[in-house]
C-alpha cells in the first residue's frame, strides 16, 4: 500500500517537468484508477466485521379435523434475522480473499508502474525526436543556403550549363530537404502531444543501478495466487466442521452463536419470530419450551471432481513455478542485451563527440584562412554545415543512449526521479 501512494504523489513533483503532461494521460488514469480500486477492495477485506439483515415471510393454508380448529391457527408466519459475523483474524477462506486482494494491489501498482515506465520512455522519445527535428531543420536551412550561395558563384563565373544545372537541381533538392524537415518538426510536435512538454527542462537519465525485473515481480504475484488456489482446492477435501449455540428466552425470540472450520469467524444473531413458537405438549402430562440448544455438524464431501480440482491447481502451481523461472532466465538475458546495447550507444556517442570537436576545429581554421583570403565563402559554408550536421549526429547519439536508459527503467519498472 505504501508503494501504491508514493506512486500516487509523484504528480506534484512531476509538474515542475516536461514529463507532467504523462500525469493526465489516459492509460496513467486508467492504471492508477485500478490501483484505487485494488486498494478499496483490500480495505474491504479487512473489515473487521460484517452487518446481515434478512427478513422472511410465508402464507399457510390448512385441511383441518374437524374443520372449525383451522380458525385458530395463524394464516402466516414472519421471522427477521440480524446477524454480525466477527473477523478477529483471517484465517481459511477469508485468509484467502485478503490474500488475494494483497496480490490484486500488487499486479495494480506493477501495472501503474509498467504504464508510466512505458509512458515515461515515450515521452524522453518524442523529447528527444523534436529536438532532433529542429535540428535538422536548421541543418537544411543551412544546405539551402550552401545550395544558394553555390549558385551564385557559378553564375558569377559563367560556368557551363551542365554546371548550372545542376547547381538549379542541387537547390531545389536541398529546398525538399528544408520542407521534409519543416514537416518532421510539425510531426514531431504532434507526436509528442499528450506526453511531453516541449517548453519545460527534461529530468536528467541517470543509468539504473539495477534492482527487481518488473517481469519477475509480476511472475512471484502469479506463484503466489497459484498456492493460495492449490491450498484453497486442499481444504476443499477436509471435512468441515460447524458449531452453534442457540438461547430462546422466549417464544419469539433466539440469540444464536456459530462458528465454522472453514473461516473461524464468529457470528452472532438475533432472530424475531411471529408468530412465537408455542411449548411442545405432552398429551396428558403438559408442555415443555426449549431454552438452549448445541449443534455441532460434520460435513465431508468427497467427489472425482474436488480430487480434479485439486490436480489442476497442483498444475496450476507447477506452471507457475516455471514461469517464474522462465521469467528470471529472459529478463537476465534481457539485461545483458540492453547493457550491451547501452555501451554500443555510449561508443557512439564518444565518436560523434570526437567529430564535432574534429568539426569545430575545422570551422575555425576555415574563418582564419577567409581572413587570409585562403579561403572562400563557399568553403566557410561547407564547414559551417558540415558543423552543424556534427551536432546533429551528437543529438541523435545522445537520444539513442537514453532511449537504452529508459529501457532499463523499463525492465526494472522504475520511474525518473524528478525534482520539484
Amino acid at each position: 500500500m505504501a508503494r501504491a501512494l508514493v506512486l500516487l504523489l509523484l504528480g506534484p513533483a512531476w509538474a515542475q517537468s516536461a514529463l507532467a503532461p504523462i500525469q493526465e494521460h489516459p492509460l496513467a488514469r486508467q492504471a492508477q484508477s485500478l490501483v484505487q480500486a485494488a486498494l478499496k477492495a483490500l480495505e474491504a477485506q479487512r473489515s473487521p466485521l460484517a452487518l446481515n439483515l434478512q427478513g422472511n415471510y410465508g402464507r399457510l393454508g390448512y385441511d383441518c379435523t374437524p374443520p372449525g380448529l383451522c380458525q385458530n391457527l395463524p394464516e402466516s408466519t414472519a421471522s427477521l434475522t440480524l446477524s454480525l459475523v466477527l473477523t478477529p483474524f483471517p484465517f481459511g477462506e477469508v485468509a484467502d480473499g485478503l490474500e488475494r486482494a494483497q496480490i490484486a494491489l500488487g499486479q495494480a501498482q506493477l501495472g501503474y508502474r509498467r504504464a508510466l515506465a512505458a509512458l515515461q520512455a515515450q515521452a524522453v522519445a518524442a523529447y528527444g525526436r523534436h529536438q532532433e527535428a529542429l535540428l535538422a531543420e536548421k541543418v537544411a536551412l543551412k544546405g539551402v543556403e550552401l545550395a544558394q550561395a553555390a549558385l551564385e558563384a557559378a553564375k558569377r563565373r559563367q560556368a557551363n550549363p551542365r554546371e548550372l544545372r545542376e547547381a538549379e537541381l542541387s537547390l531545389k533538392e536541398a529546398e525538399t530537404r528544408l520542407e521534409e524537415a519543416r514537416r518532421g518538426v510539425l510531426l514531431a510536435r504532434r507526436a509528442a502531444e499528450g506526453l511531453v512538454d516541449l517548453e519545460a527542462p527534461l529530468p536528467p537519465v541517470p543509468v539504473p543501478d539495477g534492482g527487481t525485473y518488473l517481469q519477475v515481480e509480476e511472475a512471484q504475484l502469479g506463484l503466489l495466487e497459484a498456492r493460495i488456489a492449490y491450498g484453497s482446492a486442499l481444504r476443499g477435501l477436509l471435512p468441515q466442521l460447524q458449531a452453534s449455540y442457540l438461547l430462546y428466552p422466549s417464544g419469539s425470540d433466539a440469540l444464536a452463536l456459530s462458528l465454522s472450520s472453514r473461516t473461524l469467524q464468529p457470528t452472532l444473531s438475533y432472530t424475531r419470530l411471529d408468530p412465537p413458537r408455542p411449548p411442545t405438549q405432552v398429551p396428558g402430562v403438559g408442555s415443555y419450551r426449549t431454552t438452549e440448544e448445541l449443534r455441532l455438524s460434520l460435513a465431508l464431501t468427497l467427489s472425482p471432481g474436488l480430487l480434479a480440482g485439486l490436480e489442476a491447481a497442483e498444475a496450476r502451481l507447477r506452471g507457475a513455478e516455471a514461469a517464474l523461472r522462465a521469467a528470471e532466465d529472459q529478463a537476465k538475458l534481457q539485461e545483458e542485451t540492453l547493457r550491451n546495447a547501452l555501451q554500443g550507444a555510449e561508443a557512439a556517442l564518444a565518436l560523434a563527440r570526437l567529430r564535432l570537436e574534429a568539426e569545430k576545429r575545422a570551422l575555425e581554421e576555415a574563418q582564419r584562412r577567409l581572413e587570409l583570403g585562403l579561403e572562400s565563402g563557399l568553403g566557410l559554408l561547407r564547414a559551417e554545415l558540415s558543423l552543424l550536421q556534427a551536432e546533429l549526429g551528437v543529438l541523435q547519439a545522445q537520444n539513442n543512449l537514453r532511449n537504452r536508459v529508459m529501457e532499463l527503467y523499463g525492465l526494472y519498472g522504475k520511474l525518473l526521479e524528478v525534482n520539484p
